[in-house]
């Protein structure tokens, strides 16, 4: 059985989802605010008796806490995605660390994360 937690933001109760990736936005959330930018993050949740997805944006103001579920109900829903979801999280916050090959931009925004000053210059 998958080990779910429950994921709080600012006192209300947001999402029950896989722990590694409750622990993993955690994570991403904290450096996030460290940088002092913010991202959001669509993560499969248990919620009615099924998966449904939740949007979360996160960042320096993210007030998030953790705590083990209570929800029998959500222990049934096989939460799908998940794995795709740990590699894109990790990937993300790889970049934000500057950790491996990888670079902020993607090939899907090759935009970069700020202006090119050189291209103002006479």
């Amino acid at each position: 059985m998958v080990e779910l937690k429950r994921i709080s933001m600012a006192g209300a109760d947001i999402a029950v989802t896989d722990a590694r990736v409750a622990d993993l936005v955690l994570e991403y959330a904290m450096h996030l605010g460290r940088a002092g930018t913010t991202d959001t993050v669509v993560l499969p949740v248990a919620r009615n008796g099924q998966q449904e997805q939740a949007s979360l944006l996160i960042g320096p103001a993210s007030q998030i806490a953790l705590m083990e579920n209570d929800d029998r109900k959500a222990e049934k829903v096989e939460l799908t995605g998940i794995d795709e979801l740990l590699a894109d999280l990790r990937r993300r916050l790889d970049a934000l660390l500057g950790r491996g090959a990888q670079a902020i931009a993607t090939e899907a925004d090759p935009r970069p994360d700020h202006d090119d000053f050189d291209a103002y210059s006479d």
